[in-house]
């Protein structure tokens, strides 16, 4: 069974959530309880998979990527993105290898005054690793 976790960037747990009715292959998806999050902070989404198994992409946060209100940061702008850790349990992720995107990433709805990491409105965004959520002028 996985469990998905939502940090700060000091490794403060801000939300976290047990997969259900999981497939063999395929994308997972869990919804968070609502998290309010803030402009210009960084946060980290991570899974625990007490069985291994992951997908990545090498070399993905190379560079920063934006995406509405969202700002993906680079590898080398972060202090390393694409983070994981090794463990027995759930952990806050601070080890980088080649800037590796594990596809880990969270649905977020935009509310009125901020952001936030839950279940999808009609408008929703994803990331992977370490992100920043800027203010965005409609």
């Amino acid at each position: 069974m996985h469990t998905g976790h939502l940090w700060d960037s000091s490794g403060h747990l801000l939300a976290s959530v047990t997969f259900t009715n999981e497939t063999a292959t395929g994308w997972q998806t869990a919804y968070f309880s609502p998290v309010t999050i803030q402009p210009n902070i960084t946060y980290i989404a991570s899974y625990y998979s007490p069985n291994g198994g992951y997908s990545y992409t090498a070399n993905y946060f190379n560079s920063g990527y934006t995406s509405g209100p969202i700002t993906f940061l680079s590898s080398a702008s972060s202090g390393g993105n694409g983070v994981y850790i090794w463990g027995s349990s759930p952990a806050f992720p601070t080890q980088t290898y080649q800037a590796y995107n594990y596809w880990v990433d969270v649905l977020f709805a935009p509310q009125s005054g901020g952001f936030t990491a839950s279940q999808p409105s009609k408008e929703y965004i994803y990331f992977a690793g370490k992100v920043v959520a800027v203010e965005n002028a409609h």
